[in-house]
């Protein structure tokens, strides 16, 4: 019987840690590279590649920006889910409960709708240690098989 893989939801912040190359990027870059490996399957919003393909920031430009979704988004077979009527009402109780700007309030809400295993942020402002309608919620960590890899 094959194995599942772990449903992820890799938010935004991960992505763009890799496309800065801030300090923590290699703990996000050990994510995104085990999804292109199908050791993980990603879940995300439309909204994240708005997000990450329109950063605004001086560096490093549209063009890496669209060269990471490409790799890490289209190129691994994400599960990609359209910010509807359900996705918002869920991201509107989550925002009053866990007092999540909207943004990050639709992040976990598809991750929840969808039924994602883990939420990875460095975003302090997620309830990080805890378990959201079955999704925890956690900086990025290894949920998969270790390879040689990630070590």
């Amino acid at each position: 019987m094959p194995v599942s893989r772990p449903r992820v939801y890799a938010d935004a912040d991960l992505f763009l840690s890799v496309l800065k190359g801030e300090p923590r990027h290699a703990e996000a870059l050990r994510v995104l590279e085990a999804a292109e490996r199908r050791d993980i399957q990603l879940v995300a919003s439309r909204l994240l590649a708005v997000e990450v393909g329109g950063y605004g920031g001086d560096r490093p430009g549209p063009g890496p920006a669209e060269d990471l979704l490409t790799r890490f988004l289209d190129g691994v077979g994400t599960e990609w889910v359209e910010v509807d009527l359900l996705v918002t009402r869920e991201a509107r109780r989550l925002a009053w409960e866990y007092r999540l700007r909207a943004g990050d309030a639709v992040h976990l809400a598809t991750a929840v709708r969808r039924k994602a295993d883990h939420f990875m942020s460095f975003d302090r402002g997620f309830p990080h240690g805890q378990n959201v309608e079955g999704t925890a919620v956690s900086e990025p960590v290894v949920v998969w098989q270790p390879t040689l890899y990630d070590q």
